[in-house]
C-alpha cells in the first residue's frame, strides 16, 4: 500500500474514532437533566415546608400539654379551689383565698405573659403593666408585641360530675401558603388535689 492510502485510512479511523453529540442528542440531554433539575426543587419546597409545618405542630403540642400542666398545677398547689377552675363567667369565688375570672372562652392569641393574675388562658394574658410595671394603673395597655404570633388557643372546661371536670384545651396553628391545622389534648381533672410543696 502506498503511503497516501495509509494516511487516508488513518484518517478515516480518526474521524469515526471522534464523533461528538448530534444536536438533538444534546438537546435532549438537557431538557432530561432540567426536569430533574425541576423535581429537585420541588423536593426541597416540600422539605421545607413539611419542617415549618412540622415546627408549627410541635410547639402547638408543647403549648397544650403546658395548659393542661398549668391547670393542675393550679389544682394542686390550691392556688385555686376546684370549683374555680372554670370558663369566664362560671367561676364560683365563694369562700375561696383568692378571687379568680375564670379561663378566656373562644379562640384567643396566646401569650408570652400570664398577665396580673399569674394564669395562662385568661383575659388578662395581654395586658402590660406599663412603665411603673404596676397592674391596674393607668398606664396599663394591651401590649401585641406579648402575642405568641402564628398561635390561638381556646380552653373549655366541662363538669361532668360533681367531682369531675374535663377539661379540653385547644391550639390552632398557623403555617406556610395559609395552611393551618389544630390541635387538641383532653385531660380529666378531679376535685382531689395533690399536695405539691
Amino acid at each position: 500500500m502506498s503511503n497516501k492510502k495509509k494516511q487516508v485510512k488513518k484518517m478515516q479511523v480518526s474521524k469515526n474514532g471522534e464523533q461528538g453529540f448530534t444536536m438533538i442528542e444534546a438537546v435532549i440531554a438537557i431538557f432530561i437533566l432540567t426536569i430533574g433539575l425541576v423535581g429537585t426543587a420541588a423536593a426541597l419546597t416540600f422539605a421545607l415546608e413539611f419542617g415549618a409545618i412540622s415546627k408549627n405542630v410541635t410547639n402547638g403540642k408543647l403549648i397544650v400539654v403546658s395548659m393542661i400542666e398549668e391547670i393542675e398545677s393550679l389544682r394542686n398547689s390550691r392556688r385555686l379551689d376546684y370549683k374555680q377552675i372554670e370558663n369566664f363567667g362560671k367561676v364560683d369565688n365563694t369562700n375561696s383565698p383568692n378571687a379568680f375570672t375564670g379561663f378566656s372562652t373562644g379562640f384567643r392569641e396566646v401569650s408570652l405573659n400570664p398577665g396580673e393574675d399569674g394564669v395562662s388562658g385568661t383575659n388578662d394574658d395581654l395586658i402590660d403593666p406599663g412603665a411603673d410595671g404596676k397592674y391596674g394603673t393607668l398606664d396599663d395597655f394591651s401590649n401585641p408585641a406579648l402575642v405568641r404570633s402564628g398561635y390561638t388557643r381556646q380552653v373549655s372546661i366541662t363538669n361532668l360530675s360533681p367531682t369531675i371536670k374535663k377539661v379540653e384545651v385547644k391550639v390552632r396553628y398557623f403555617s406556610v401558603g395559609g395552611k393551618s391545622g389544630e390541635i387538641t389534648g383532653v385531660c380529666y381533672l378531679n376535685d382531689e388535689a395533690r399536695i405539691t410543696r
